[in-house]
């Protein structure tokens, strides 16, 4: 599997977020597609039932065919649009999808008055905008359980775990926004991930201070590009 590492972080953030619990939990699981994490989550000593949505039936019908062949008896699947279906989970996964669109579906959740079994607990696994997603929770004061960094197959991917019912006061530090505040706990992963950014960001040595400061994203990448190196020599 091309991304079996991503997939074993997004299992071990959930099961850190399960130990909170005096009980099994019921776990949610976003836009399931293959089921691979909702197979790991189904065989916890943890997890008493994973609930596993997608948009598409095609996708859940591959999952059907897996639980069957498999015996993965814990796992309920369910067609539906994001949080839309979930009526009671303790945590839920959504991974595998953009930043925006996994604050969209935590923003209607909390907007809708009729929703009275509504999930605090999240694992977040953006595709993109995960500066854009942090910048959000920070915002909104969510609470932050753990915010990590990751490699797998050459790529970076950020697991964050908030609870919205908590409040905390996050600050908004490069380091925060754009490379985890946890991310040191992975110092290889980290040291990776800086040196991509260090290359990506390269262009950034001909901006002027000036020219970033009149867009905000780019002068937290300019803000970046100028730290990055004491972020190197800390690991």
């Amino acid at each position: 599997m091309k991304t079996q590492r991503r997939i074993e972080k997004i299992f071990e953030a959930t099961m850190l977020a399960a130990n909170d619990f005096a009980k099994k939990v019921v776990v949610a699981d976003i836009a399931t597609d293959h089921g691979f994490i909702a197979e790991l989550l189904s065989k916890s000593d943890k997890v008493e039932k994973v609930i596993a949505t997608d948009i598409s039936e095609q996708s859940l019908n591959k999952l059907k065919k897996l639980i069957l062949l498999k015996k993965l008896n814990k796992i309920e699947t369910i067609i539906g649009d994001g949080l839309i279906p979930i009526q009671n989970a303790d945590i839920c996964v959504i991974a595998g999808i953009g930043g925006f669109e996994i604050r969209k579906m935590i923003e209607n959740q909390n907007s809708n008055g009729k929703n009275k079994n509504k999930c605090n607990i999240f694992v977040l696994q953006p595709t993109q905008n995960y500066v854009e997603l942090r910048e959000w929770i920070f915002d909104n004061e969510f609470f932050v359980l753990q915010d990590v960094v990751i490699e797998d197959a050459d790529r970076f991917y950020s697991i964050i775990t908030i609870d919205i019912s908590k409040k905390q006061t996050n600050e908004k530090s490069i380091f925060n926004l754009w490379l985890g505040r946890d991310s040191r706990q992975n110092s290889q992963d980290l040291k990776h991930f800086l040196m991509f950014l260090k290359v990506f960001l390269r262009f950034f040595k001909d901006i002027s201070l000036e020219r970033a400061s009149k867009d905000k994203m780019l002068l937290q990448k300019y803000e970046l590009f100028n730290s990055i190196e004491k972020y190197l020599l800390e690991l």
